[in-house]
């Protein structure tokens, strides 16, 4: 699975059209596809993205793990059913769905995050207001790490 980090501002074109960081670039095209699924986030006024494998997890969840009908299926469906497959060219450019783009508030600039398996999508000041209260949240964390091989 892809490991996305860092953050990262790219310009958008009158098209709508905007290049991915090429770190995500390269980890993405690890599949050889060019492509990658894009959504509208469930907790934030940005787009969450992610590869394939990750999508397939959030399935996988829906069917192994989440008791139908509970509150587990229908925010995995939420992102199953609003989540939209976009290519990209060799040099990494994509077309950012309108409706995505009207739902981030991104125009003219767009802000990549790094999030591990997945990436966030923001407008350039929605992202900068988020500042503080990620930090604020991140404040007097203690990072548990789990061993390889380690159940729990």
């Amino acid at each position: 699975m892809a490991l996305f980090t860092g953050t990262f501002e790219n310009k958008v074109d009158q098209k709508g059209r905007v290049s991915l960081p090429a770190d995500y670039r390269d980890l993405l095209s690890d599949n050889g596809n060019r492509s990658f699924y894009i959504f509208p986030s469930p907790n934030a006024d940005c787009l969450e993205a992610c590869d394939e494998t990750f999508m397939q997890r959030v399935a996988d969840s829906i069917e192994e793990q989440a008791a139908m009908f509970s509150e587990e299926e229908q925010g995995l469906s939420y992102i199953i059913s609003n989540a939209r497959r976009v290519s990209y060219d060799s040099t990494g450019r994509f077309v950012l769905p309108a409706e995505f783009a009207d739902y981030a508030g991104i125009s003219n600039l767009a802000v990549f995050v790094g999030m591990a398996a997945r990436f966030q999508i923001w407008q350039p000041d929605a992202h900068k207001a988020s500042l503080p209260d990620r930090r604020n949240q991140a404040r007097g964390l203690t990072l548990k790490l789990k061993r390889p091989g380690a159940d729990q």
